[in-house]
């Protein structure tokens, strides 16, 4: 696997919020916090597209009705 190549950014975010972050991700820094979130949204959305892309094509039936049309 290769290694990432971590960039320093500024982001203005809420303090709070990234505390509480920290503390349900059991993150050792704000850092990995957000490294861990940005990770996991990153997989949903993959997810969900990949979802979007079997109904568009008709291999998936949405027998709840609960997928919203892109």
């Amino acid at each position: 696997m290769q290694k990432a190549v971590l960039k320093r950014k500024n982001f203005l975010v809420e303090e709070g919020k990234v505390r509480l972050l920290r503390r349900k991700l059991r993150a050792r820094s704000d850092s990995e916090a957000v490294r861990i979130a940005v990770d996991r949204q990153l997989a949903v959305k993959g997810i969900q597209d990949a979802l979007y892309a079997l109904r568009a094509r008709g291999t998936l039936e949405d027998v709840f009705g609960r997928l919203k049309s892109r």
